[in-house]
């Protein structure tokens, strides 16, 4: 099930990351990396080779590390050569693998370069490159450059560990004139971007297997929360993370779009507007006064509320529509007029709730909008009921996002989320949150992550995970007495350390016929 696309840096580390969560620590997929390089060589070298191997500080060291390692039994010579203070090193597991190394004084000849005069003058049978990985993007720094000159001088056969020193991971583009140039390029679990776009400067690419389970990217996980949390600069002001507009209430639900406001305020956007009726409006602002009101003209959505919204949303990077409108013919009416404004204005829209009965099997959307319908509203859209075994089910929602062109995210015991080419399932959250309000809050998630410029697919994907860990963990502290409007005392929690989110994958669901 998981794609076989090349792979942007992020998307690795994000990854990564859900591998640890599953149990394969990060230590471990290091092991199998340095192992993996170190295996390569010695298929390639019928004879006992000689090796320099030149490591950064980072997790790409770390590789090396351990390829220096593991060559170590079976070469003639092993030289490592590290630039900076090992002392300093803050990756986890590169530090692990150096308290190893610093002992193998008898195997490998470690050299300790902090500045280039110090650099040794070598002949070898190859040389490595494990300076920089995919985490580092931006242009090497002089005693760097100088490095990757000599590297390159060299004589031997050249290799770099999961993407040359001096190559965009994403781009291709060299950063450097003086990027290291291999003749072969280990790269791990799958290839990334910019490998495949500037193959001149990768030489052979190897994609060597580190251990990573399916899962990983079948499920969301803390590391696409952590790839969707964007850092905030200290010269952050008001609105740069973001501004949504939520469109919902009617006479008869008033609870609805007071809870998706809350859950996007809680998703880290900036400012939440809340176009609702009057007295959806008094209610809002006395359970949070950081909902910004917009009343609307009517008691329930019309044509007359058109201008007011329409002015509203060309000061908003998002909107969300449904949660609470009901069903009244003209608000209907309205909700497809504001549909083409959005889609004329180009603004990012999820649709759910009572919204999603504007929403034709044979329309046509767009990849700027996310419908979020539960087993229900997906069969009203689609014609058909949703299957059961999870496969098939998955396949369902696809074919949906490929006829609407949209992004869809099913709700249910497993969400799923699809465009027509990705697919992600999302096994946290607990049956109780079956309670009213739980879906206002994921969709209010949803769109606050999307007002942030976070793509609508990731967008769906980090709402679904959120939202059911924030119930789990509410779960915990509530029990069966859980109700929507908890979830928000817990999204923060979720948001702030994903990797300590509890996880429901032990459900008996059926995954196949």
């Amino acid at each position: 099930m998981p794609a076989t696309r090349a792979l942007l840096a992020e998307e690795m580390a994000a990854i990564e990351l859900n591998t640890e969560f599953l149990g394969v620590s990060r230590l471990l997929q290091m092991e199998n990396a340095g192992r993996a390089v170190a295996h390569e060589i010695l298929r390639r070298f019928k004879q006992l080779p000689t090796v320099a191997i030149f490591a950064g500080l980072g997790g790409n060291g770390g590789d090396g590390f351990v390829t220096a390692r593991h060559l170590a039994p079976s070469c003639r010579k092993v030289h490592l050569i590290i630039l900076g203070n090992p002392s300093t090193i803050e990756n986890t597991p590169a530090a692990k693998n150096w308290e190893i190394i610093r002992k193998m004084r008898h195997s490998i000849e470690l050299y300790i370069v902090q500045d280039t005069s110090e650099l040794p003058k070598l002949t070898t049978t190859v040389v490595v490159d494990a300076l920089l990985g995919t985490g580092v993007k931006g242009k090497p720094r002089p005693p760097l450059i100088k490095t990757l000159q000599i590297m390159n001088q060299m004589e031997g056969f050249k290799i770099a560990i999961d993407v040359p020193t001096g190559i965009h991971p994403n781009t291709g583009e060299p950063t450097t004139k003086d990027a290291f140039q291999p003749d072969l390029t280990i790269t791990f679990h799958r290839a990334k971007v910019g490998l495949v776009k500037n193959k001149k400067n990768v030489g052979k690419l190897v994609v060597a297997d580190i251990g990573i389970p399916p899962e990983a990217e079948i499920y969301v996980g803390p590391g696409d929360v952590i790839r969707a949390t964007k850092p905030r600069p200290f010269f952050t002001k008001k609105g740069d993370f973001g501004r949504l507009l939520v469109i919902g209430g009617s006479p008869k639900f008033i609870g609805a779009p007071i809870l998706a406001s809350i859950g996007a305020l809680r998703s880290g956007v900036d400012l939440v507007y809340l176009a609702a009726p009057s007295h959806v409006i008094a209610a809002a602002t006395c359970q949070s006064p950081d909902i910004i009101p917009i009343n609307l003209e009517t008691e329930q959505l019309g044509n007359d509320d058109i201008p007011l919204i329409e002015d509203t949303l060309t000061n908003v990077q998002a909107a969300l529509i449904g949660p609470g409108l009901g069903d009244h013919h003209e608000t209907l009416d309205t909700i497809g007029k504001i549909l083409s404004i959005t889609n004329r204005l180009k603004k990012p829209l999820v649709i759910d709730a009572d919204a999603l009965k504007t929403v034709s099997r044979v329309m046509k959307i767009g990849p700027n909008t996310i419908i979020t319908p539960h087993a229900g509203e997906f069969k009203r859209i689609r014609g058909i009921e949703v299957a059961k075994p999870l496969l098939r089910r998955a396949q369902q929602v696809r074919d949906l996002a490929k006829t609407l062109k949209c992004v869809v995210l099913l709700k249910g015991p497993v969400d799923i989320t699809s465009t027509s080419k990705e697919t992600r399932l999302n096994w946290t959250g607990h049956p109780v949150m079956s309670v009213g309000g739980t879906g206002d809050v994921l969709a209010g998630l949803v769109a606050g992550f999307r007002a942030q410029g976070i793509s609508s697919f990731l967008s769906a994907c980090v709402g679904a995970f959120t939202n059911g860990a924030a119930g789990l963990l509410a779960y915990q502290d509530k029990g069966p007495g859980l109700i929507a409007f908890d979830l928000g005392d817990y999204i923060p929690k979720v948001l702030a350390n994903p990797m300590a989110s509890p996880i429901a994958y032990s459900r008996r669901i059926p995954v196949d016929e």
